[in-house]
């Protein structure tokens, strides 16, 4: 197929004629030009978790034998999106969920003189591997290792999605860039929006909102607001828990409990920079969060506290392994108080959460705990 021969309205066949400032077909009969549009269709970028890139090899013209990026035409009707994920699943077996636009490209063809290409990144990917519809052999390489793209619209899509990691990347360090040195890591009780306010002013750096007790619809109120409170003063702001709270208030980040969902699952409905804390009370506990993905973790309880009961003060030593054997930074909480804060800074310690110091000497508290690293 190179092309129309005949007018798709009256079967005349079409002459060529200037217009527009090109030449196109142009229907004698119909008296207007026949204008021939690119055939649609999308590309996907897989990159697993060795940082390697998913590709076929051809088994269909053109190109044949060579690799290119899993994709094929869009159906009548069918979403851009909607046909990704299909030819995904027809050409490798696996199945997974649009993570974001790629790019669009135009690409020259022999069969189809002109397509526009669609691509997008794909995220958690399932399934297991297996050649099928127009595909010989699917593998993933690394990128040092991988072979030439076929399609230069394919290349592309490719390097685009690789910049977009790359910003995802550099905006999670950017927010995070002082993670090891925050200081004073605020936590909500009572009265949250004042004692929030309190904390930005006097420069707090990371806010937690923890409310155990209040109805959804309230928490997600007072979450919205606090966003907005944290967005004035660029602070971090964290919830506590309740992972749907911090998606729909627009929330930097989730702390998660032992007994909350793990981080592997959190990391399926959330962007790249999200940021997911974890709450630990051992060496081990500490070592599989950081294993499983979290962006840091809190550790405790350091002293007795009435507000950890049913957990023992794990004391000074075993923080001191904790900071040795994870590199993802590492939160005290428990018993933490302007006393004990000196040799809690002694052994390694640079992030501090309290609750009872920051509920009635908020300003102060934070001004301390800042002032240990200036």
């Amino acid at each position: 197929m190179t092309g129309l021969i005949y007018c798709p309205h009256c079967t005349t066949r079409l002459a060529s004629r200037f217009i527009d400032g090109r030449s196109r077909l142009f229907c004698s009969k119909c008296n207007k030009p026949i204008y021939e549009n690119p055939v649609p269709s999308t590309a996907s970028v897989v990159i697993n978790e060795n940082q390697e890139i998913l590709l076929v090899k051809r088994n269909i013209e053109p190109k044949k034998g060579d690799w290119c990026l899993p994709g094929g035409f869009i159906e009548l009707y069918e979403k851009s999106e909607e046909c990704c994920l299909r030819e995904l699943k027809e050409e490798t077996n696996l199945e997974g969920e649009i993570e974001r636009l790629a790019g669009v490209y135009l690409s020259k063809s022999p069969i189809y003189k002109s397509v526009l290409v669609i691509g997008y990144s794909i995220k958690n990917i399932r399934g297991e591997i297996r050649p099928g519809d127009d595909s010989e052999e699917v593998r993933f390489f690394s990128f040092k290792e991988m072979p030439k793209i076929a399609f230069d619209s394919h290349q592309s899509i490719f390097e685009n999605a690789l910049k977009f990691r790359e910003i995802d990347k550099r905006d999670s360090i950017c927010k995070f860039k002082n993670l090891n040195n925050l200081g004073a890591y605020v936590i909500t009780s009572c009265n949250h929006i004042e004692i929030v306010k309190k904390a930005c002013k006097a420069g707090a750096n990371i806010v937690q909102y923890r409310d155990k007790i209040l109805i959804r619809k309230h928490l997600l109120e007072n979450a919205i607001e606090i966003r907005n409170i944290t967005n004035k003063y660029n602070s971090i702001f964290i919830v506590n828990d309740f992972i749907d709270i911090a998606l729909m208030s627009q929330a930097d980040g989730v702390h998660l409990g032992q007994d909350d969902i793990p981080v592997l699952e959190a990391r399926k409905i959330t962007s790249a920079n999200f940021i997911i804390g974890v709450s630990t009370h051992s060496l081990r506990q500490a070592i599989k969060a950081e294993k499983e993905g979290a962006d840091y973790i809190g550790i405790g309880p350091v002293f007795a506290t009435p507000l950890k009961e049913n957990y023992p003060p794990i004391g000074l030593n075993k923080v001191k392994e904790v900071l040795k054997a994870v590199s993802i930074p590492v939160v005290g909480i428990g018993g933490l108080n302007l006393n004990n804060l000196s040799e809690l800074k002694d052994i390694g310690l640079r992030n501090f959460a309290m609750l009872r110091e920051f509920q009635s000497n908020t300003e102060q508290a934070v001004n301390k705990i800042n002032s240990l690293f200036t």
